[in-house]
Order: structure tokens, then sequence, then C-alpha cells
């Protein structure tokens, strides 16, 4: 999931990122506190079948990074995965951090990346 930001600033659909991310993050609490989800909810949920564990790609930001806590000024890195894209307003957020988005790499197009 990456919210984006459009050029005027307008963020679509911000509200329902929220308030997914506030049942996760209550979830989440509740497994902390050591409450797992009772039978009955579980029962009345989504099932999968034949399931295995899997991987997927998801946006990222892949650069020379500068003001990391943990990477050396410079190095090139690739970002946790991307939450937040407003590169008309120079920044991202990722799932730790902000993002001061600097030059973009001008050849990238040329490779066939944004």
């Amino acid at each position: 999931m990456t919210i984006i930001v459009s050029p005027q600033g307008d963020i679509l659909g911000l509200d329902d990122h929220l308030d997914r991310l506030k049942r996760l993050v209550a979830d989440l609490e509740a497994l902390k506190l050591g409450r797992h989800p009772d039978p009955a909810s579980i029962e009345g949920s989504a099932g999968i079948r034949g399931w295995v564990l899997d991987t997927r790609p998801a946006p990222c930001l892949r650069g020379h990074i500068v003001g990391h806590p943990d990477i050396r000024d410079g190095r090139m890195g690739v970002t946790s995965d991307l939450w937040v894209w407003a590169p008309d307003h120079g920044y991202a957020r990722t799932l730790s951090r902000w993002y001061a988005l600097g030059p973009r790499d001008a050849d990238a197009d040329r490779r066939g990346r944004q």
C-alpha cells in the first residue's frame, strides 16, 4: 500500500487507509497482550485453502542514502516498503522513517525505471 500525494497536495483514499491501519494496530496490540482472536471471529472470516507462504514485490526507493542512523552517508541502499509517495512535495515515508527526496536519478527513465 502506497499513499500517493498528487502535485496539488490531494491525498485520495487516506481515510480508508487510516481505518485499515487502525484496525491492524488494535489487533496487534491485542496480540501483544496475549489476546488471540476468538474462534467465532476467525470462523466468520474469509478463508484460504491450499495456501503457501509467499512474497511479492512492494514499492520502495533505491538511491544514495544520507543522514540515516544505520547507513553510512552516500551508500547505495534500498528502503523498506514505501507508504507515502510525494515527489512533487519533496518527501516520501517508509514504515520506519521520512525521507527528504533529493535529485532524481536522471538516467532512470532510460533504464526503464520510474
